[in-house]
């Protein structure tokens, strides 16, 4: 499996979860982010799913709750979710499996992506594939688009994609990207500017 197999799998991860935010999903997205997620279109989108670093989060940063999460006690966890969150039930378990596959092989690569502290990234490469399913139905309700962005960032990132403005979005690109490791080394305290990312 090659970086080029890890880019597509999370290009396709990011696309995935865009379209679940368009379509009416709670995710956490402020309502003018949504609109301008929307109007987009597919080319729009793709920029944005392009993008190294994950748009969605799982509270992977609260370690505490992964921890029973990715023990076998997880069989005996009452699933968190309604029939509404089915999707998000789906998408999850997607982004689990996708995860520990290549975990297992580039772990920097994929902890970097997506803010894995070391202790979860450990957990979740090792689980037992027949845990991934109990784990995302009670997971799938941590969906959330990532924490880190504010609503300034996300209009940022979207008007820079409508635009076609590839200068920004590899600033925002590595803005982000620089966020998603720190957070994966177990560094919680981020300098940034007014309109960066938050902690």
């Amino acid at each position: 499996m090659t970086n080029r197999t890890l880019r597509r799998d999370f290009t396709e991860l990011n696309q995935d979860f865009l379209g679940l935010a368009v379509n009416g999903l709670e995710v956490g997205l402020a309502p003018i982010v949504q609109e301008r997620l929307t109007a987009l279109g597919g080319g729009g989108a793709q920029a944005l799913a392009r993008l190294p670093f994950a748009l969605f989060g799982l509270g992977f940063e609260e370690e505490g709750a992964w921890t029973t999460l990715l023990s076998p006690c997880v069989r005996d966890l009452e699933p968190g979710y309604t029939a509404a969150r089915a999707p998000a039930e789906r998408f999850t378990l997607l982004a689990l499996s996708t995860l520990r596959t290549h975990l297992r092989l580039l772990p920097r690569a994929v902890s970097a992506w997506i803010g894995l502290p070391p202790a979860t990234q450990s957990r979740l490469a090792t689980v037992e594939i027949g845990l991934l399913a109990p784990v995302a139905a009670c997971a799938a309700q941590r969906l959330r688009a990532r924490r880190v962005l504010r609503e300034a960032l996300w209009l940022r990132l979207a008007d820079a994609a409508a635009r076609r403005d590839r200068r920004q979005l590899a600033l925002l690109a590595a803005w982000g990207h620089q966020w998603s490791i720190r957070r994966s080394l177990g560094i919680k305290t981020v300098t940034a500017g007014r309109h960066a990312f938050r902690r």
